[in-house]
Protein backbone atom coordinates (compact mmCIF):
# COMPACT_ATOMS: atom_id res chain seq x y z
CA UNK A 1 0.00 0.00 0.00
CA UNK A 2 3.13 2.55 0.53
CA UNK A 3 4.11 1.85 -2.41
CA UNK A 4 1.12 3.00 -4.07
CA UNK A 5 1.03 6.62 -2.08
CA UNK A 6 3.97 7.90 -4.01
CA UNK A 7 2.66 7.54 -7.86
CA UNK A 8 -1.00 8.28 -6.46
CA UNK A 9 0.48 12.03 -4.68
CA UNK A 10 2.00 12.15 -7.77
CA UNK A 11 -1.48 11.44 -10.36
CA UNK A 12 -3.22 13.70 -7.93
CA UNK A 13 -0.96 16.61 -8.22
CA UNK A 14 -1.01 16.22 -12.12
CA UNK A 15 -4.68 16.54 -12.19
CA UNK A 16 -4.73 19.74 -10.44
CA UNK A 17 -2.37 21.07 -12.11
CA UNK A 18 -4.12 20.34 -15.06
CA UNK A 19 -7.22 21.29 -14.39
CA UNK A 20 -5.63 24.40 -12.70
CA UNK A 21 -3.95 25.35 -16.14
CA UNK A 22 -7.20 25.39 -17.68
CA UNK A 23 -8.86 27.82 -15.61
CA UNK A 24 -6.24 29.89 -16.05
CA UNK A 25 -6.50 29.94 -20.08
CA UNK A 26 -9.81 31.87 -19.50
CA UNK A 27 -12.98 30.98 -21.32
CA UNK A 28 -11.87 28.90 -24.35
CA UNK A 29 -12.45 30.41 -28.26
CA UNK A 30 -15.92 29.34 -28.16
CA UNK A 31 -17.75 29.95 -25.35
CA UNK A 32 -19.28 33.04 -24.30
CA UNK A 33 -19.77 34.70 -20.67
CA UNK A 34 -22.43 36.04 -19.27
CA UNK A 35 -21.83 39.62 -20.12
CA UNK A 36 -21.25 38.64 -23.66
CA UNK A 37 -24.69 37.47 -23.73
CA UNK A 38 -26.03 40.57 -22.04
CA UNK A 39 -24.59 42.75 -24.06
CA UNK A 40 -25.86 40.67 -27.49
CA UNK A 41 -28.96 40.96 -26.03
CA UNK A 42 -28.89 44.34 -25.23
CA UNK A 43 -28.00 45.02 -28.92
CA UNK A 44 -31.61 43.84 -29.61
CA UNK A 45 -33.06 46.56 -27.19
CA UNK A 46 -31.38 49.25 -28.53
CA UNK A 47 -32.39 48.09 -32.14
CA UNK A 48 -36.00 47.87 -31.29
CA UNK A 49 -35.83 51.47 -29.34
CA UNK A 50 -33.76 53.18 -32.10
CA UNK A 51 -36.43 51.60 -34.45
CA UNK A 52 -39.95 52.61 -32.23
CA UNK A 53 -38.11 56.28 -31.15
CA UNK A 54 -37.13 57.56 -34.62
CA UNK A 55 -33.33 57.30 -32.91
CA UNK A 56 -31.26 56.51 -36.60
CA UNK A 57 -28.01 56.88 -34.26
CA UNK A 58 -29.06 54.79 -31.48
CA UNK A 59 -30.46 51.88 -34.62
CA UNK A 60 -27.20 52.41 -36.05
CA UNK A 61 -24.75 51.98 -33.41
CA UNK A 62 -26.16 48.26 -33.29
CA UNK A 63 -23.89 47.46 -36.24
CA UNK A 64 -20.83 46.59 -37.62
CA UNK A 65 -19.53 49.29 -40.38
CA UNK A 66 -19.37 46.60 -42.80
CA UNK A 67 -22.72 45.02 -41.47
CA UNK A 68 -25.21 43.99 -43.68
CA UNK A 69 -29.21 43.94 -43.56
CA UNK A 70 -31.66 42.07 -45.19
CA UNK A 71 -34.95 43.60 -43.96
CA UNK A 72 -38.51 41.60 -44.22
CA UNK A 73 -40.10 41.03 -47.56
CA UNK A 74 -43.01 42.73 -46.08
CA UNK A 75 -41.07 46.12 -45.55
CA UNK A 76 -41.28 49.56 -47.38
CA UNK A 77 -37.57 49.09 -49.16
CA UNK A 78 -36.69 45.14 -48.92
CA UNK A 79 -33.26 45.18 -50.75
CA UNK A 80 -30.27 43.91 -48.93
CA UNK A 81 -27.99 46.80 -47.37
CA UNK A 82 -24.39 46.68 -46.83
CA UNK A 83 -22.33 49.44 -44.81
CA UNK A 84 -22.85 52.28 -42.86
CA UNK A 85 -23.47 54.67 -45.42
CA UNK A 86 -26.41 52.60 -47.21
CA UNK A 87 -28.19 51.42 -43.82
CA UNK A 88 -28.15 55.12 -42.65
CA UNK A 89 -29.73 56.12 -46.19
CA UNK A 90 -32.35 53.43 -45.27
CA UNK A 91 -33.24 54.16 -41.95
CA UNK A 92 -33.49 58.00 -42.88
CA UNK A 93 -35.56 57.07 -45.59
CA UNK A 94 -37.62 54.67 -43.50
CA UNK A 95 -38.28 57.09 -40.78
CA UNK A 96 -39.10 59.57 -43.37
CA UNK A 97 -42.15 57.67 -45.06
CA UNK A 98 -43.65 57.34 -41.55
CA UNK A 99 -47.05 58.61 -40.98
CA UNK A 100 -47.44 60.97 -38.19
CA UNK A 101 -48.50 60.20 -35.45
CA UNK A 102 -46.46 57.08 -35.29
CA UNK A 103 -47.01 54.82 -32.00
CA UNK A 104 -44.97 51.37 -32.67
CA UNK A 105 -43.77 48.99 -30.20
CA UNK A 106 -41.28 46.56 -31.28
CA UNK A 107 -40.98 43.66 -28.46
CA UNK A 108 -38.46 41.39 -28.64
CA UNK A 109 -38.05 37.75 -27.25
CA UNK A 110 -37.19 34.25 -26.72
CA UNK A 111 -33.52 34.81 -27.81
CA UNK A 112 -31.04 32.16 -28.92
CA UNK A 113 -27.27 33.02 -28.65
CA UNK A 114 -24.46 30.38 -29.70
CA UNK A 115 -20.86 30.78 -29.76
CA UNK A 116 -18.91 30.32 -32.85
CA UNK A 117 -15.79 28.67 -33.02
CA UNK A 118 -14.00 31.79 -33.85
CA UNK A 119 -15.09 33.22 -30.57
CA UNK A 120 -18.30 35.12 -31.81
CA UNK A 121 -22.06 34.28 -32.17
CA UNK A 122 -24.80 33.74 -34.09
CA UNK A 123 -28.05 34.20 -32.94
CA UNK A 124 -32.26 34.06 -33.48
CA UNK A 125 -34.91 36.34 -31.66
CA UNK A 126 -38.61 36.34 -32.20
CA UNK A 127 -40.29 39.95 -32.50
CA UNK A 128 -43.15 40.92 -32.18
CA UNK A 129 -44.84 44.63 -32.92
CA UNK A 130 -47.81 46.68 -31.60
CA UNK A 131 -49.62 50.11 -31.35
CA UNK A 132 -49.81 50.96 -27.72
CA UNK A 133 -52.66 53.50 -28.43
CA UNK A 134 -55.43 51.16 -29.85
CA UNK A 135 -57.74 49.40 -27.38
CA UNK A 136 -57.67 46.80 -27.00
CA UNK A 137 -54.20 46.37 -28.00
CA UNK A 138 -53.16 44.16 -31.27
CA UNK A 139 -50.39 42.70 -32.38
CA UNK A 140 -49.50 44.14 -35.87
CA UNK A 141 -46.48 42.03 -36.85
CA UNK A 142 -44.58 39.43 -35.82
CA UNK A 143 -41.27 37.78 -37.50
CA UNK A 144 -38.09 36.84 -36.20
CA UNK A 145 -34.29 37.67 -36.79
CA UNK A 146 -31.45 35.79 -37.96
CA UNK A 147 -28.21 37.35 -36.77
CA UNK A 148 -24.20 36.72 -36.78
CA UNK A 149 -22.23 39.13 -34.35
CA UNK A 150 -18.45 39.93 -33.66
CA UNK A 151 -16.56 41.90 -31.02
CA UNK A 152 -15.17 44.85 -31.79
CA UNK A 153 -13.08 47.45 -29.88
CA UNK A 154 -16.34 48.96 -29.31
CA UNK A 155 -17.93 45.88 -27.90
CA UNK A 156 -20.37 43.58 -29.39
CA UNK A 157 -22.24 44.30 -32.80
CA UNK A 158 -24.18 42.79 -35.46
CA UNK A 159 -22.47 42.21 -38.45
CA UNK A 160 -25.33 40.56 -40.42
CA UNK A 161 -29.19 40.58 -39.92
CA UNK A 162 -31.39 38.79 -42.09
CA UNK A 163 -34.88 39.66 -41.07
CA UNK A 164 -38.08 37.60 -41.41
CA UNK A 165 -41.78 38.84 -40.97
CA UNK A 166 -44.65 36.18 -40.29
CA UNK A 167 -47.13 35.62 -43.02
CA UNK A 168 -50.01 38.16 -41.92
CA UNK A 169 -53.40 36.03 -41.25
CA UNK A 170 -56.14 36.32 -44.00
CA UNK A 171 -58.79 38.47 -42.90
Amino acid sequence: MRRLWGPLMIGLLAAFASVGWVLAQGPSAGALTAQDYAEIQQLYMRYAQGTDFGNAEMWLDVFTQDAAFNPAANNLDSKPQVGREALAKWRANNFANRKPPYHYRHWPGTFVITPTPDGNARGRVYWMAFNPTTNPRTVTDTGFYDDVYVRTAEGWRIKERNAHSDPQPEK
